[in-house]
Order: C-alpha cells, then structure tokens, then sequence
C-alpha cells in the first residue's frame, strides 16, 4: 500500500523549493548587478547548477524512497 506524506513533509518540501527559488534569484540578480568578472559570474552561474542539481536530486531520491 501506498502511503501519503504527511503534511509536514510537504510543507518542509515547499519551503525548501521557495529558498532554492530565492537563492537562484539572488545569484541572478547579483551577477546582474555587481559581477565585473568572469570569475565572478562563473562562481554564480556554478552556485545557480548547484542548487538545482541538489533540489533535483534531492526530489528524486524523495519520490523513489517511497516506492518499495
């Protein structure tokens, strides 16, 4: 049988995807705005793969654990 997630779980999971979404705005933003080097948006743009990668992931690993 199938089980549902609790509802902490699903609030847990929305808050992280809504820091995630921030973060990503916020390296945008600042590579926008204060980035003078290659060094610099290359660092951000990196940051930016990072966190989707990890979020990504981390919603995959989640969705396969409840599967037996």
């Amino acid at each position: 049988m199938a089980q549902k997630k609790p509802g902490l779980f699903k609030l847990l999971e929305t808050i992280i995807i809504i820091l995630v979404s921030i973060l990503i705005i916020t390296n945008l933003l600042y590579i926008k705005d204060a980035c003078s080097t290659k060094q610099c948006i290359m660092t951000n743009v990196l940051t930016i793969i990072l966190l989707v990668w990890a979020t990504a992931f981390w919603l995959v690993v989640i969705k396969h654990s409840d599967k037996k």
